[in-house]
């Protein structure tokens, strides 16, 4: 890249990010004229959104204008808790929202433990009415609860009137402070994504109404008026009832801070004082649990509440699971990892901010890499892993040949894993076979044996995607540190509900640019189909796979390309047949469990039986040759007894595959 590339590239980021930086600024309205608003009246709502103010009647309605442009997609109920304002607030405009009135002041924290009395919610979502929510402050804290076990309590990411960070979580340190992550620009990758806390701010915060005894989960009164009320929840939810407190970056919420509810009894004369004396209390009630904590910084305490689990994955991108087997092996692999309670990052060094994939795996826990200012940045990024004894996780040779020399820099005594996902030179190895000429196959087989070899070297554990492939590579590593983790399935359908033998019509294949694809598809339009249409000319070809620019000139009535395909549920429902005529590659493929996860029955080849544990006419049907394969389709397009077998044999033909199966593995890699 030229000089004047650099440049522009430099200045196209820098203004990217600068966008990114102010997009959620804001200003305070001027609400000259009260727009009535309509929220739904649900009689059972799932969560109950409390809202106490002291006056700032202008600021609460400004928060409830805010949730109607916002609405949440779950059911709520609003209840607004009037602490004796002194101000005329009228709210009649607003319909379908609950408002208590006090009779006396009885401050922030009492006012808080009415409305949760109060709610019919079997959530409760405490909101300042200093408050400005953004598209989806609601959801975003609830699927936390769908996405991981044992929640507590999730807490949103708050933002200055300008954009800025206010507060991404906050942490106690060994001396027993308090202190919040701010001052990081707001599209970090290090507050994008979903991570433990000691607590988050009440500010904006999500709990469930009661305790798994049916106990209502409320403030302690021996904080009130406020501070330290938010902490001392969140410390009584992980620490007596055994939860976890969490962080989303997707719920957004602007916070006015400074002219909260309670403001009156947050004076300068009183701040301090008050601040001091419930710490104390905190520290009195909780002095076990903060004697535990030995982080001096909140980088430090972030990694602490994980434990020694911590694990860092080397990828080329954010694992694209819709789009390839071998990506969705991964994908499977982080996610059981996250649920051993792994603190996880993906290390994807050309990442950038945009790919779609960086959410899905944010929202899972998972701390992603990528791109986020002008220059070079994986080595600050690098900066903010404390311990030096992960295990890395290195997906392929090329990326361990690239950056294990890097990773060891940083974790010096980290365990290093080389995954194969497939033998790449074994692979190019076959193709070499069928193509004997072919430089670029000669080209990449020499790379990949050079690359694996020095991987297999180097690591500390191999690990093969089969038995077969395990055994071969015994030849560069020995066996002791060699281990195989397969792809992952499990069935994803009710076999009673899907569609009969007699609903389902055409044949199936699945597959990427990746060349044993390629080579699979030529060889079913030019040697296999052929032959079945002699005698069953009416059997149409799916391909689903982003393929059809190689096959710019196949323009065939019964060859159907549908090109990349998120949720390809339906086509597993409604073909007959899955065809996998693979003459070459390496691995398992993933194409035939996903097939056997929907009941669908497969024909397909040696090589595509490789690591599956096939048998012929027990739980796929099995040809090499193009006649021999398109017997086979016909006879399983025919025969439904044949065709009934199979599928019935489809479940127990993922059991080598299962979750449990690769948890015992990666428990395997722990005591390596």
């Amino acid at each position: 890249m030229g000089i004047y590339s650099k440049t522009r590239d430099y200045f196209r980021k820098l203004i990217y990010l600068n966008k990114l930086q102010k997009q959620y600024g804001t200003t305070f309205p001027e609400l000259t004229k009260k727009t009535p608003l309509d929220f739904v009246q649900h009689s059972a709502p799932l969560v109950s959104i409390i809202i106490p103010f002291y006056n700032q009647y202008e600021y609460t309605l400004n928060c409830l204008y805010s949730i109607a442009e916002n609405l949440p997609e779950v059911s709520f109920e609003i209840i607004l808790i009037d602490d004796k304002s002194s101000e005329n607030c009228d709210f009649s405009f607003v319909n379908n929202i609950t408002i208590l009135r006090n009779e006396e002041n009885l401050g922030f924290l009492r006012s808080v433990n009415k409305g949760v009395s109060f709610a019919k919610g079997n959530y409760i979502y405490l909101l300042n009415n200093d408050t400005k929510v953004h598209q989806g402050f609601l959801d975003e804290l609830l699927l936390v609860y769908r996405n991981f076990d044992n929640v507590g309590a999730v807490g949103s990411m708050l933002l200055n009137m300008d954009g800025t960070l206010q507060e991404a979580g906050s942490f106690f340190l060994h001396d027993h402070t308090p202190t919040q992550i701010a001052n990081k620009k707001i599209y970090a990758p290090e507050i994008n994504y979903v991570y433990r806390v000691d607590y988050c701010s009440g500010c904006s915060l999500l709990f469930k109404k009661t305790n798994d005894d049916g106990v209502l989960n409320l403030f302690d009164e021996q904080f009130a008026p406020a501070y330290f009320e938010d902490a001392d929840l969140c410390f009584h939810l992980r620490h007596s009832q055994g939860k976890e407190i969490y962080y989303t970056p997707f719920s957004k919420v602007t916070h006015y801070n400074g002219v909260s509810y309670n403001s009156k009894e947050k004076t300068d004369n009183t701040k301090e004082e008050l601040f001091t004396k419930n710490h104390n209390i905190f520290r009195t009630k909780w002095g076990t649990i903060l004697n535990n904590i030995s982080a001096k910084s909140k980088w430090e305490r972030m990694e602490e509440l994980y434990g020694d689990k911590h694990i860092v994955f080397f990828h080329v991108r954010p694992p694209q699971f819709d789009n390839n087997s071998g990506e969705l092996r991964l994908t499977e692999i982080i996610k059981t990892y996250l649920k051993l309670g792994y603190n996880t990052s993906l290390i994807a060094p050309k990442n950038r901010i945009k790919d779609r994939y960086n959410a899905y795996f944010q929202r899972l826990g998972v701390r992603v890499y990528y791109a986020y200012t002008p220059i070079a940045d994986l080595t600050f990024f690098m900066r903010r892993f404390v311990k030096d004894n992960p295990l890395v996780w290195f997906s392929a040779s090329d990326m361990f040949v690239k950056y294990y020399a890097f990773a060891k820099k940083h974790f010096p005594h980290s365990k290093t894993i080389f995954d194969m996902v497939d033998v790449h030179h074994l692979r190019y190895q076959r193709a070499l076979e069928v193509s004997p000429n072919n430089k670029k196959y000669k080209r990449r087989y020499k790379r990949y044996y050079k690359y694996e070899k020095q991987a297999a070297n180097q690591c500390d554990i191999v690990v093969a995607i089969s038995d077969d492939e395990m055994e071969y590579m015994t030849q560069f590593s020995p066996e002791a540190k060699l281990l195989v983790i397969s792809n992952i399935h499990y069935v994803k359908a009710h076999q009673k509900d899907t569609p009969s033998f007699e609903e389902r019509t055409g044949l199936l294949f699945i597959g990427s640019t990746h060349h044993p694809n390629i080579d699979a598809i030529h060889f079913l339009k030019d040697e296999i189909l052929p032959e079945v249409w002699k005698s069953h000319p009416d059997i149409e070809l799916h391909i689903v796979g982003d393929v059809k620019n190689v096959f710019k000139d196949v323009n065939h009535p019964k060859i159907k390309f549908h090109g990349y395909i998120p949720d390809i549920t339906t086509l597993f429902m409604n073909h007959r047949i899955m065809v996998a005529p693979l003459r070459y590659g390496a691995g398992v493929k993933g194409k035939i469990g996903q097939a056997f996860e929907y009941f669908l029955p497969v024909v397909t080849s040696s090589t595509g039986a490789e690591g599956m544990f096939l048998k012929h006419e027990k739980n796929a049907l099995l040809a090499d040759n193009g006649k021999d394969f398109a017997q086979q389709i016909i006879k399983l397009y025919n025969d439904k007894d044949t065709w009934l077998k199979l599928q019935n044999n489809s479940e127990d033909s993922l059991l080598p595959f299962s979750i449990q199966t690769l948890i015992e593995k990666l428990k395997v890699i722990e005591d390596l």
